[in-house]
């Protein structure tokens, strides 16, 4: 490097230090950001509810879904175990295919 002036070999260094940290930024970026298939599934899972841990009160806020169907929702689960999908709950008594058609955008299982 002795044919650069002083000039040259700061900036020169200047940008080897950039190249460094951009590296360093863009591994630890990439350790510790979720993965992209976790943030699509939060991201089409928002403001829905996860029928294998909603509440009483959180399925009551689900346009169609009054107290009675609520609550069968609660008993088939606890008698069932989990639901694993959401096609599923339309072995609740009361959740037709109509209603099932009305509410899918609400729900999700996880």
């Amino acid at each position: 490097m002795s044919w650069l002036t002083d000039e040259e070999r700061k900036v020169v260094i200047f940008l080897l230090l950039v190249a460094l940290l951009g590296g360093c930024a863009n591994y630890l970026f990439k350790k510790i950001s979720p993965s992209r298939k976790n943030i699509s599934s939060i991201n089409e899972n928002i403001g829905k509810v996860d029928l294998n841990t909603a509440t009483r009160e959180a399925l009551l806020d689900i346009p169609h879904i009054g107290l009675t169907v609520a609550q069968r929702i609660l008993e088939y689960r606890d008698k069932n175990g989990a639901f694993q999908d959401t096609e599923e709950l339309k072995k609740v008594k009361g959740v037709t295919n109509y209603r099932f058609g009305k509410i899918k955008d609400y729900i999700y299982v996880k």
